[in-house]
C-alpha cells in the first residue's frame, strides 16, 4: 500500500502550456520540488503553477539542480514547505530486476479530489511497473527502465519501491517519460510518421544524483 508519506508529496504542476507532476524531498532545513527537465523549456525558471483548491496558483521557485543537458531531472528550492515532512526513505539500495514498483502522478491532466484529506491538493494516480533494466552509462547518470504503461502527465512524478511485501515504500527515481516506436506501413520498410505508439518502456532517473548535486 502506498502511504501518506509518499502520496502527500506528489503535486500537479503546469508550466508554459504543459501539465506534469512533481514531488517534494528534504535536505537539511530546506524542502525541494523535483520534476522532469523537459517540462521546462528554459533552464532559468522563476515560477510555476501548482493545482490547489480547484485552481492554479503561482509558486515561486529557485533552480537548485538541472540535468537537462545530459538527463531529465530538475530540482527547485522552495521558499516554504508545501507538503508535510513525513519521514520517507530515498535511495535505490537493494533494488533488483523483475521486482515490482509503482509510479505516481497526474496523467492527461487527471486527478482525484481529496477534499480536506490532502490540504486541498488533489491525490495523484498510482500505476504499477516492473523493474526491467538499469543503465549507468548515460553521462554518469543512472537510468531505470520500467516495463509498464506510462501516460503523458506522469513526467516528473516519483517512482517508489519496497524491498518486500509490507515494507515501507522508498522513493527510487523520477519519471522521465515513455519510449515510443513508430509502426511500419504494411508491405514496406517505411515508418509511419503520422503517429507514435507507446512501447511500454518507461525511462526514469535515479534519485541518488539529486542528493549528490543539490547544496
Amino acid at each position: 500500500m502506498i502511504t501518506t508519506n509518499v502520496i502527500q508529496r506528489v503535486f500537479r504542476i503546469f508550466y508554459d502550456g504543459m501539465t506534469a507532476s512533481a514531488y517534494t524531498i528534504e535536505k537539511g532545513d530546506s524542502q525541494y520540488l523535483v520534476s522532469a527537465s523537459h517540462v521546462f523549456k528554459s533552464p532559468d525558471v522563476k515560477e510555476l503553477q501548482i493545482f490547489h483548491d480547484g485552481v492554479w496558483k503561482t509558486l515561486p521557485i529557485q533552480v537548485a539542480y538541472n540535468s537537462y543537458k545530459v538527463g531529465d531531472t530538475i530540482v527547485f528550492k522552495l521558499p516554504f514547505d508545501i507538503s508535510p515532512r513525513y519521514p520517507v526513505t530515498y535511495g535505490t539500495g537493494g533494488i533488483y530486476l523483475a521486482s515490482w514498483c509503482y509510479f505516481l502522478g497526474f496523467p492527461l491532466g487527471l486527478s482525484m479530489d481529496s477534499g480536506d484529506l490532502n490540504n486541498k491538493f488533489p491525490f495523484p494516480f498510482v500505476k504499477a511497473a516492473l523493474i526491467s533494466a538499469l543503465d549507468g552509462t548515460q553521462h554518469g547518470l543512472n537510468v531505470l527502465f520500467l516495463d509498464g504503461h506510462n501516460n503523458k502527465g506522469f513526467s516528473g512524478g516519483p517512482v517508489v519501491w519496497a524491498p518486500k511485501p509490507g515494507a515501507e515504500y522508498r522513493i527510487i527515481g523520477t519519471v522521465s517519460g515513455y519510449l515510443a516506436e513508430f509502426p511500419t506501413a504494411s508491405g514496406t520498410e517505411e515508418a509511419v510518421d503520422l503517429f507514435e505508439v507507446n512501447a511500454g518502456i518507461i525511462r526514469a532517473y535515479w534519485i541518488k544524483e539529486i542528493f549528490d548535486f543539490i547544496k
